[in-house]
């Protein structure tokens, strides 16, 4: 096989770009809807990434042993008049390995000229020969040199279309369940239109199976396949509108501390809700929402749609018993919710530093979704009653610091 120039690694990629997005278009629809987001993104990361190759140059090996060669193979100074083929040393190189074995095919996007080399691959290692033509050491020194010298740069560019590979899989994956959960949705809610009961598909498996692949063990997250019932929600630009006027507000207020000095957090979320009810007359305060009362709520149609605590910075257990309690308040699918966190300690680097390291600690965790500002983060978290619905919450926190 001649190493890394068997095959375009571009269209390797995309086939198993490919691959990934046929399985999102292939899952029965009541399990996608079903099945919690984030964890199926990670089954699809996981079980679509590739694996870099990685040589262990350190411990390469040689072995030696005599073959005939055929004269025809000899270099052109070499002479014979009878023999059809003449002893020599071959010196095996071992090279080891770890990583996707079908890489070693692959011809990377930043290829240089100058030519390749036949190798041999094993489960763990690749070998290549070299022949011992004229007894000189330093002769076979250089060539080994060479041959090595051109598989570590063609597998630094390999790796690094792999490695960009790989850092694009979670985004493509979340967009293409996102984007298929969107067109089911909206079928869903046409036939639901109809106002006639719809029948369910006879003979569905009741779970997903878990699937082995080649490279390790992949585990896709189980799911009901019971007819997915659409449930209120909170479109994606209305909440990060919500978001921007609790900023703004925030930052307003941040502005003019002596006016909002020695202020407790009922007075501060007040002046939070002046703003909101404006523009959402929906808004109240101090209502109350399952298991206790929160401090902003935003309902549509007698369902909870937006909730947020306002509290003082108490350390990173205060807030962990926050995201608890803001938890508790949840139940329904794709919530999205909010702590505004009134900090009044001198300096506030080091209560974001305690947010940015603290928060993935929390057992419900599951992953930072984005950055707005230094003290404006999304986080994604897990409902403790039903792991298989999630919350995006926000964390806003402003600083009024003690005069």
């Amino acid at each position: 096989m001649k190493i890394f120039a068997e095959m375009r690694l571009s269209e390797v990629l995309e086939s198993q770009r490919h691959s990934m997005l046929k399985e999102v278009q292939s899952e029965p629809s009541n399990k996608l809807l079903n099945v919690n987001e984030s964890d199926y993104v990670n089954y699809l990361v996981e079980r679509y990434r590739i694996e870099p190759l990685v040589f262990a140059f350190n411990n390469l090996r040689v072995s030696h042993a005599e073959r005939m060669i055929p004269a025809n193979k000899h270099p052109s100074e070499f002479h014979f008049a009878f023999a059809t083929e003449f002893p020599r040393q071959v010196l095996t190189f071992h090279l080891p390995f770890d990583g996707d074995a079908a890489l070693l095919k692959c011809q990377p996007s930043s290829y240089f000229t100058g030519g390749t080399h036949d190798v041999d691959v094993s489960p763990d290692e690749i070998r290549f020969e070299l022949i011992n033509w004229r007894d000189a050491a330093e002769e076979l020194k250089r060539g080994q040199e060479w041959i090595i010298d051109r598989i570590r740069k063609l597998n630094a560019n390999v790796t690094s279309d792999v490695a960009q590979f790989n850092s694009h899989l979670e985004g493509q994956a979340r967009q293409a369940v996102a984007s298929r959960k969107a067109e089911l949705l909206k079928r869903a809610n046409i036939a639901e239109s109809l106002g006639i009961p719809l029948l369910k598909s006879p003979g569905v498996p009741q779970t997903f199976a878990v699937p082995v692949t080649p490279k390790r063990l992949t585990v896709k997250p189980s799911a009901s396949d019971v007819a997915y019932s659409p449930q209120p929600t909170l479109d994606e630009a209305t909440y990060q509108d919500i978001l921007s006027i609790l900023h703004d507000a925030g930052v307003g207020m941040e502005r003019l501390p002596s006016t909002y000095a020695n202020k407790q957090e009922e007075d501060l979320r007040d002046y939070l809700l002046i703003p909101l009810c404006t523009h959402y007359p929906n808004t109240t305060g101090e209502t109350f929402n399952k298991k206790g009362k929160t401090d902003i709520l935003i309902r549509h149609e007698g369902s909870n749609v937006f909730v947020a605590e306002c509290k003082f910075w108490k350390g990173i257990k205060g807030f962990h018993e926050t995201i608890d309690q803001l938890l508790g308040y949840l139940t329904w699918r794709d919530s999205k919710a909010a702590i505004v966190c009134f900090v009044n300690n001198k300096e506030l680097n080091p209560v974001l530093d305690q947010i940015r390291s603290g928060t993935p600690l929390h057992p419900c965790f599951v992953r930072l979704e984005s950055k707005k500002s230094e003290s404006w983060t999304h986080f994604e978290f897990r409902l403790r009653s039903d792991a298989t619905r999630n919350v995006h919450l926000a964390v806003l926190c402003f600083h009024f610091p003690p005069s």
